[in-house]
């Protein structure tokens, strides 16, 4: 049990997408969506999106970056949208 608790912690910790407010260089509201952990996906951050813009977004950036650790991936997704209003 004690060798599974941090591959668990880790996949919990990617259960949900955090959402930081900014403004576009364009001046628009928009906003900064991360969704990381290998158990979450980009439909956690699509959704989140849709969520924070109340509906439609345009995705302005979209990264993805992954490192290998010794209990599986680390998985950081991010996306800057603006809100379409």
């Amino acid at each position: 049990m004690n060798r599974l608790m941090p591959l668990l912690l880790l996949a919990l910790a990617g259960c949900a997408a955090s959402v930081e407010p900014m403004t576009t260089p364009d001046g628009k509201q928009g906003f900064v969506v991360s969704c990381d952990g290998s158990a979450d996906s980009w439909g956690s951050c699509y959704k989140a999106a849709t969520k924070a813009c109340g509906g439609r977004y345009e995705v302005i950036d979209k990264n993805q970056t992954g490192t290998s650790t010794a209990y599986g991936p680390l998985v950081n997704r991010n996306l800057v949208i603006s809100c379409k209003g």
